[in-house]
Formats: structure tokens, sequence, C-alpha cells
């Protein structure tokens, strides 16, 4: 009796785990969510040896032992097999109710979805990445599958899913329809087109950066944002409809593995140019950057190759060993790049860049690491390995690296703005080393004429005075040569006067200016009319100089070219500024043709150049030529 009770006992107890355990494995609808998000009630069965029916797994749920998965986002590592998945929901309202049951990836090959209750398949929807968007019947680039639960229904809902590379990933949302229509569309355009527009931004500015200093660096940097974005659009499925049709000369999944491959092979490319790689002490690291950039460019070119030629013959026969070594290769590369700036940090090569580039890489490192582990099932996949935390932490790289890249960008500016000082000063330095060498010149020549021909020339006049007035009977002979030597004389001592004046140096520029017109209107070729203003007091005596030379210039190509009958010039001192403005009326010239500008007006820049003044010559033919000349006082 007693050993019956017991038996009565357990049996109530099993019933009862049973039971509840078949209550606990229901997802309930009870009208207060609009949105979920499975971490819970999703159970898998892997299709190992032998294809599985749905009729079969339907009909006999105890035969087949599906499990419950593991982690929010269930990932498996499928080597192209299908995986079923059952989830179970229960409508406890008392309202028909529209939903939608949406797989978040877009990349399968196939994958089939069946509404089963009481046993019996009541839908079925297949679906794969070949089929276009205007085909489904939730127009959308992921798979969504409409489905109605009546009032008080229970129903299972089972998804055969397969994959010919790499791994199963799961991420489930059951949406209310309504709510998805009005909430979901909208939300992914603006989220992803936002996303777009930042990683494009910077994509272009970086392309802008490296054509206007000549930085390979931001190029390499604009490169590698261009391909991570390529890399989202892919892993989205924005860019499906090319997939079918091989627009890009390759389709399916194996899309993603090329857009994988050139981001890794342009952030190893900008690494390797960012912390000056082919400085470092050990070679090795060189060696297996290169490594890894020509072993993933080899695979592109196969996948290429085989795609086009070969009719995907090497990745039908080879799939596991050709998927293993990519994925591993993804796996290890982030680790590479990770450890090779560890070690940079460690030796202190760049230690500052190589710090913040950890920083700043960090949370993708650790996205693309747990990716990887969860892809071989180390660890439970999770919404942190998806495509969303992946360009979140993408994101706030490009801001942390555009900050830096930044930084660099003001840094060559300084640098740039120094060299450019430092060449205006050495050539400012030549000028004036010109200028002053010829001044020298001047002053060199002046003396000789002065003291050298000119009291030769002088004593020799005053020997044939002395003789003339001896020998009478000679006089008129002797008269024209002595006038000869006298006109020699004074143009000498003219001459003299002309390249170092001595009004100049003891009365300063408006006394030399003055003095300077007043011989050329002397001479009647010539009507010079000066006006200075505001000159009260002298400047520096090199600005005198190299102004009166500069007034002489002028007037000597006026002379000589412009055939003028007047000339205006004014001189007018402000607080910060010297302007000098000299006019003629004369033949003028093209300003435009640059075989006009004689040695004259070369010398005439140069010196204003010296000065670090403004030159403009405003001229054309038969109208005149007005110089105007600013000269800064600070």
């Amino acid at each position: 009796m007693k050993l019956s009770i017991i038996y009565i006992l357990l049996f109530c107890s099993i019933s009862f785990i049973s039971f509840a355990k078949s209550e606990s494995d229901a997802i309930v609808y009870d009208g207060t969510w609009q949105e979920l998000n499975l971490p819970e009630g999703i159970f898998v069965l892997p299709e190992l040896n032998e294809p599985y029916n749905i009729e079969k797994l339907a009909a006999f749920p105890q035969v087949y032992k599906f499990e419950k998965v593991r982690g929010s986002v269930p990932t498996y590592w499928a080597n192209g097999k299908p995986y079923w998945f059952r989830i179970e929901l229960k409508n406890t309202t008392n309202m028909v109710q529209d939903l939608l049951i949406h797989l978040h990836l877009s990349l399968y090959d196939e994958i089939e979805f069946y509404v089963v209750e009481n046993k019996i398949v009541k839908d079925h929807q297949s679906s794969n990445w070949k089929v276009p968007q205007q085909n489904r019947r939730i127009k959308h680039r992921d798979f969504i599958f409409p489905t109605t639960i009546q009032p008080k229904q229970e129903v299972s809902y089972y998804l055969k899913i397969r994959k010919s590379f790499g791994s199963i990933s799961f991420p489930l949302t059951i949406w209310e329809k309504n709510y998805f229509e009005y909430y979901f569309p909208t939300n992914d355009h603006f989220s992803w087109g936002f996303v777009s527009g930042i990683l494009l931004f910077v994509f272009f500015i970086s392309i802008l950066i490296s054509i206007v200093f000549e930085a390979r660096l931001y190029l390499y940097y604009g490169l590698y944002v261009l391909t991570a974005l390529c890399f989202i659009y892919t892993m989205q499925g924005y860019f499906i409809r090319v997939y079918g049709d091989g627009s890009f000369g390759i389709e399916g999944d194996k899309i993603r593995y090329i857009a994988t491959m050139l981001l890794i092979i342009t952030n190893i490319i900008f690494i390797k140019s960012y912390l000056r790689w082919d400085l470092l002490k050990n070679p090795l690291f060189l060696w297996y950057s290169n490594f890894f950039i020509i072993l993933f460019s080899i695979l592109i070119i196969v996948s290429f190759f085989d795609n086009l030629l070969l009719e995907n013959y090497l990745f039908n026969n080879f799939t596991i060993p050709i998927t293993f070594l990519v994925s591993l290769c993804f796996l290890i590369s982030p680790i590479f790049v990770f450890g090779t700036t560890l070690y940079c940090i460690y030796i202190e090569h760049f230690k500052k860049d190589a710090t913040y580039f950890l920083l700043a890489n960090l949370p993708v490192f650790f996205v693309a690491f747990y990716s990887g582990l969860s892809t071989y099932e180390f660890l439970p996949g999770s919404y942190l390995a998806g495509i969303d935390y992946f360009v979140i932490a993408f994101i706030v790289e490009i801001i942390a690296l555009s900050g830096m890249l930044a930084y660099r960008v003001r840094l060559m500016q300084n640098n740039n703005e120094r060299l450019l000082i430092e060449k205006n000063l050495i050539q400012q330095q030549r000028t004036q080393a010109v200028l002053e060498a010829e001044e020298r010149e001047r002053i060199r020549i002046a003396r000789d004429l002065h003291d050298g021909i000119g009291q030769t020339l002088a004593a020799a006049r005053m020997t044939l005075g002395n003789f003339i007035s001896q020998q009478r009977a000679y006089i008129h002979e002797m008269q024209s040569p002595l006038n000869l030597l006298e006109d020699s004389i004074k143009e000498i001592r003219e001459i003299s006067h002309n390249m170092m004046p001595s009004s100049l140096t003891k009365f300063g520029l408006t006394s030399a200016l003055k003095q300077l017109t007043n011989k050329v209107n002397a001479t009647g070729k010539i009507q010079i009319q000066l006006q200075i203003v505001g000159l009260k007091e002298r400047f520096d005596d090199k600005i005198e100089l190299m102004l009166y030379r500069i007034v002489q210039e002028v007037i000597s190509n006026i002379i000589k070219h412009a055939g003028a009958k007047k000339v205006n010039i004014e001189l007018v001192k402000h607080d910060t500024e010297l302007i000098l403005i000299i006019e003629d009326d004369g033949r003028g010239f093209d300003t435009e043709n640059t075989e006009n500008h004689g040695i004259g007006l070369k010398n005439i820049a140069t010196r204003v150049e010296y000065l670090n003044g403004n030159v403009n010559f405003d001229s054309s033919i038969g109208r005149g030529t007005s110089v105007v000349i600013e000269i800064p006082l600070n």
C-alpha cells in the first residue's frame, strides 16, 4: 500500500514537472508587449547525419531532442549543415493578433519557416538571399515571416536554416505587425543613414586631407573607413540586390568574406603607416603584416577566380577547410594588430600614438574577438558580437582616431607654417645679403670714382689749366679738351652722388627724394611732381635706402621705356604702413606678358619683398602705368 502511494506521488511529481516544463517552454503573448527579443524560449536541433522532415518533427517531438540554446544570440559552427530552431508561442488574449517573426540577418542560403498547431503544419514559407526583396511577403533585406495567432491559440514555429560557409547566428525578434510597420522601418533607415553619413564624411575628409598635405596616412585611413562601411552594408544586406546577378563578380555569403578581408587589409595598412612599423627594430612584425596582406589578397583573387571561372568548384568542394582558414585568419589578424600595438608601447616606439590607438581600437577588438570565439562556440552567442555593437564600437574608434588624426593635421599645419616662416626668413636673409652686397659695391664704386678717378681727373684739369695759362697762344686749341675734362669730372661726381647720395644719409628720405626729383626736372626731359604726406620723422636706414632705390629705379624705367611727359609721386605715411604711388602718362605695357618684365621690375619687386611689402603694377598699352607699393611699418 505504501509502495503504491509512493509510485502515485512520484508519477504526479513527474507529471507536474513535465507540465511545468511544457508551460515554461511556451512564450506567452498576453498583449503587454509589442516587441520581444528572444534570449529565452528557443530550442535547437542540428541536422548532423540525416535530413529531417517537418512532419516527423511535429508529430514525434519526443523522438527529436531539441536542446535549449545558449546565449542571447545562439551561434553555431554549422559546417554547411542545416540547423532546426523551435519556438512555442501561446496567445492568452481574446483577440486575433498579426505577428512578424524577424530574423536579423540576410545571408542564409536556405531558410524554411513552418507554423505547427496540434502536430499539423498550418503554414510554410521559404526564402534565401537570392529571393529579391520585392518578391518577399515583407519587403525587407532581413528574413521576416508574417503569421497570425488566434485567441487562446498555442502554436509552434520551426525554422530550418542553412549556410554554406561559416557559422549560423540566430538573432530573433517577434513583433506585433502594426508596431513593426510604425516603428522599425523609419528607425532602421534613420540609424543606418546616420552611420553611413558619419563614415562617408570621415572618408571624404580623409581623402581631402591626404591630397592637401600629400600624406598617405590619411589616404589609408579613408580607405579603412570606406571598407568598414562596405563591411557594415554587406552584413546588413544592403548589397543584396547585386548578390544574385553577380554584379560584383562574386555572390552570396562569400561577398561578406571579401568585405571582411578588405577591412582587415586596410586596417593593417593603416596601422603600419600610423605606427611606422617600417622603423621597428624587429622586422618580423613588418613581415607578418605583409604576410596577412598578401594572404587575404590571394584569397580575394581566388574567390573571384572560383566564382567567375570555376563556378564555385573550390568553395563547394572544400567548404569546411576554406571557411575554417578564413575564420581563423579573421580571428588571428585582430590579435596580431592588438599585440603589435602593445609591443610598440612596451618598447616605447611611438608610445603615445600606440597607446591612443590601443584605447580607440579596444571596443572593436573586443567585439571582433568575442565574435570569433562565439563563432567557434567557445563562448555563447551574444548581441555583443552582432553588427550593431560592432558599428557602435567602430564609431567610437572613428571618433577617437579622427581626433588624433585631426591633432596630427594641426601639427602638420604648425610644422608647415614653421617651415614657411623659416623659408621666408632664409629667403629674406639671402635678399638682404644680396642687397647689402649691392649697396656695399655701390659705396665702393662711388668712393673709387670720387677719390680715385675723380681726383686724378681734377689733377689733370689743374695741370692742363696751368699749362694753358702759361701758353696763351694755344688757349683756343686747348679750351675744348679742357671743357670735356670738366664735363667728365661733373659726370663722375654725379654718378658717385647718385650711387650714394649724401643727402639721404644726412637729411633723410624726404630731402633725398626732393633732391632727386629736382635734378630730373632740371634736365627738362620729364616733369615730376612729388607729394610727401605724414613723414615727420626718419625711418630705419634700410627702409629709407630701399625706398630711395625703388623710386630711383622706377624713374629710370620711365625715362628709358615709358616716353612719359609727367610723373606724379606720392609718399604717404599711415599708422601702420607707408604707401608709395608713382603714376606716369607714358605708353604703358602689358602686365600679363612676362616678357615685358625686365631686370628693373624684378629689382623693384625684390626690394619690396625685402621690406615685407606688396607691389602692384597697373598698366596697359597706351594709358600709362601706375605703381602702388605698400610697406608695413611693424
